[in-house]
């Protein structure tokens, strides 16, 4: 039998690769219209807990109109800055779908950052205002920043982001970079409450939390708010009632966290998926309409992603051939 070998792309491999969030956002799209076609294989994301409110997980998942298969096994440890390490960690293995060889192992760092917020700016793309300028977000790390630039993308209306985070040296940074990288004003806030009074959008990229942060209050008709926590950022008086429609890319997964108490005062009830709108379902229908969207983030996202970046990888020669088999006998 002949020799079987894979395509190894480190952080650095994929992130010199150059990749745009016209491309990323394009391939986040596709995974959700397939997922809404219901032509993809993508059981619930499952998880391992070795610390408390820590997780890994497994995310296989095959994409038939792609014909695009593979698992992302990823990591999130909010402590790991004790040791002088990123909160998210993992890898992808892309495979044959043909064969079920493994064609690609990558780092699964990057991908993760920005599928996440590509999924919520396709939200945005079909649900916010277009004339929307000013954007709150809550949480200054790594989602915080893929969000302003993932949104900016699908609304270059926006003028202003207030940026709030309990960590000064967040905000300062944040502050220091964002503007040159967004071309947006960006004003600091330590207070949830302060940060979120005037604007059009509300994006909590938060770790887990215990209890609601965001004021019932804050969403005022026509506004959009979106969080990465499982709705746990929101109190019930919004989740149940307080808007007009809530959106969520993967429904089935999103109800297995509602049994977790992910959603205050239990599981929402869901408009649509997000993937429908992407298909041509209607969003937002007038300019009054508010919406809260979960998008939990689910394994088509990252294998159709993958997929694009293991074929650009391919065209350009980056990265390292290993070997996987030599020989048939052992």
């Amino acid at each position: 039998m002949k020799k079987v070998e894979f395509l190894y792309l480190s952080q650095e491999d994929v992130i010199s690769l150059n990749i745009g969030w016209e491309e990323i956002i394009a391939a986040v799209e596709k995974a959700c219209s397939e997922q809404a076609n219901g032509t993809i294989e993508c059981p619930p994301k499952r998880g391992v807990h070795s610390r408390e409110d820590c997780f890994i997980h497994e995310m296989p998942v095959y994409l038939k109109e792609m014909d695009a298969c593979g698992i992302k096994w990823v990591s999130g440890y909010p402590s790991n800055y004790k040791h002088d390490l990123p909160q998210i960690l993992g890898v992808q293995i892309m495979n044959c779908p043909e064969t079920g060889v493994p064609t690609c192992i990558m780092d699964c760092r990057w991908l993760t950052a920005v599928r996440t917020a590509a999924a919520t700016a396709i939200t945005m793309k079909y649900c916010a205002r277009k004339d929307s300028k000013k954007i709150a977000i809550i949480g200054a790390g790594v989602q915080g920043r893929m969000h302003l630039l993932a949104i900016k993308n699908v609304l270059p209306s926006i003028e202003t982001c207030h940026i709030c985070d309990v960590k000064e040296s967040m905000l300062n940074d944040y502050c220091e970079k964002m503007p040159e990288k967004s071309g947006c004003e960006v004003l600091p806030f330590t207070s949830v409450e302060e940060a979120v009074k005037d604007v059009d959008i509300i994006v909590t990229c938060t770790q887990k939390l215990h209890a609601p942060i965001i004021p019932a209050e804050a969403i005022k008709p026509g506004m959009v708010g979106a969080g990465l926590e499982a709705g746990r950022a929101w109190p019930k008086e919004l989740l149940h009632g307080g808007v007009d429609k809530i959106i969520t890319d993967h429904l089935e997964q999103t109800m297995s966290y509602g049994t977790t108490g992910a959603f205050q005062g239990g599981l929402p009830e869901f408009y649509c998926q997000l993937g429908e709108l992407v298909n041509g379902k209607i969003g937002r229908e007038n300019e009054k309409e508010s919406f809260l969207a979960f998008n939990i983030g689910f394994a088509a996202e990252d294998i159709a992603l993958g997929q694009y970046i293991y074929e650009k990888a391919v065209e350009k020669g980056i990265g390292r051939v290993l070997p996987l088999m030599e020989v048939a006998d052992f």
